[in-house]
């Protein structure tokens, strides 16, 4: 064997391999998100801090990629509603000829159904006693009251819950696998009596997208939070992908309130201590 040659060969071989492998890595830096870096991140806590929007939970540091939702409005039905409340002994009251607000009364209970799609129940009523030593207590009668009324509760999960004079306050939101689904929300008032009052806009899902959309970080998105005023002196308690239906931004923009189904894109949802939620959904193309 020639071993100069071979040499020679081998040389020409590991130079090449060389080579091939900054080319590979030169590619690889091209296509690193810089925003998910730590650099990234610690400014842009600090710019946040300088608005004196303070960050108590992780940032997420994956760019996730979800697909577009088709989704409609629950038909909220008066005849349906008053039999699943009170067993159809409510009396329906049409508050205009164009059926938008209608009135469903039962002794000390009232129901209010806008748009056939958005339905506040009320209760004044005083027959109930229940002895509420926790938040679990106070989630266990809501849910218990949903089940009597029909309504399923394997595709919502509490959301913000907080108690003021003795008063549960709990926000459910739908889950579409494991992700939220907003604005889609049945919120509870409960109380010693039970439950108080509550109101409810469901989303259904009609179809998914085939091709899923990858989202900017939530760093990069989180900059967004500098221009919002109104979220100056809070502290974000949760930051998480989900699909946001926003009807303004769609076919509905002039008359949001007729919307009845559209499209859910995925979003960077941002709650605050006190309940309050900013959704960002800027794209990376």
């Amino acid at each position: 064997m020639d071993w100069s040659k071979a040499k020679s060969i081998l040389i020409v071989a590991l130079i090449i391999t060389n080579a091939l492998l900054g080319i590979v890595l030169f590619q690889s830096e091209r296509n690193v998100d810089t925003t998910l870096k730590k650099e990234f991140i610690e400014e842009t806590v600090r710019l946040l801090g300088n608005k004196d929007i303070k960050i108590d939970t992780d940032i997420p540091n994956k760019n996730p990629k979800l697909a577009t939702l088709t989704v409609e409005y629950e038909n909220v039905e008066p005849r349906v509603v008053n039999r699943n409340f009170f067993n159809d002994k409510g009396n329906i009251t049409l508050k205009d000829k164009d059926e938008v607000l209608i009135d469903i009364s039962y002794n000390d209970e009232l129901i209010t159904i806008i748009n056939k799609k958005h339905l506040i129940y009320e209760s004044k009523s005083n027959n109930n006693n229940f002895n509420i030593k926790d938040e679990k207590d106070a989630v266990d009668i809501a849910l218990n009251f949903l089940k009597d009324k029909n309504y399923s509760t394997s595709d919502m999960k509490v959301s913000f819950i907080k108690l003021v004079d003795d008063v549960y306050n709990i926000e459910f939101t739908k889950l579409y696998k494991d992700n939220f689904l907003e604005t889609s929300f049945t919120n509870i008032l409960v109380g010693s009596k039970g439950v108080i009052k509550m109101e409810r806009r469901w989303l259904n899902i009609i179809d998914v997208g085939e091709n899923p959309k990858s989202i900017s970080s939530a760093p990069k998105s989180l900059l967004g939070l500098l221009s919002m005023e109104e979220v100056y002196g809070k502290t974000i308690k949760d930051i998480s992908i989900c699909y946001y239906f926003e009807p303004e931004k769609h076919a509905y923009i002039d008359n949001p309130g007729e919307a009845r189904q559209g499209r859910a894109i995925p979003a960077w949802r941002i709650q605050f201590d006190d309940g309050h939620k900013v959704f960002i959904d800027s794209y990376n193309y």
